[in-house]
């Protein structure tokens, strides 16, 4: 298995990685340069250029979307039961792809945005699996 991406808390990396999104928002908002935000930041220009496509922080544009993979049973009413519990639970369904059943089972790949939630992820897996038609959930990724 080849993963490219960890998720690690701040607090046991290097000072230097948070500084380094500081610059990019900098850039982006107060519209400094390069070289002007990286001295707001107290780091090099070499720092930020050798890191900044390599570090992101959950904002507006990452860390809101998930896919997941439902296998359900080739019941009446299925999809709609799975839709609906995203949905009371404030998660925005942004695709659908439910596959032709198979064996009497049906497979539902969603990718929801998960932004307004206020429940974690993993309430919300466990509420999608308690569903009577639900077979299992699998989160498939996370933005």
């Amino acid at each position: 298995m080849n993963n490219d991406y960890l998720i690690v808390h701040r607090s046991i990396l290097p000072a230097c990685y948070e500084k380094v999104i500081n610059v990019r928002e900098l850039i982006a908002t107060e519209k400094l340069s390069v070289s002007e935000a990286c001295k707001c930041e107290d780091i090099s220009r070499s720092t930020y250029y050798k890191y900044k496509d390599f570090l992101y922080s959950p904002s507006a544009y990452y860390g809101k979307k998930i896919i997941l993979s439902v296998k359900v049973n080739n019941d009446p009413g299925s999809l709609s039961a799975v839709l609906n519990c995203i949905a009371v639970n404030n998660g925005n369904i942004v695709t659908i792809n439910q596959e032709a059943p198979i064996h009497n089972y049906a497979y539902i790949t969603t990718t929801v945005d998960v932004l307004q939630m206020e429940i974690p992820l993993k309430e919300l897996i466990e509420k999608i699996n308690n569903i009577k038609c639900v077979v299992s959930v699998k989160l498939v990724a996370v933005e």
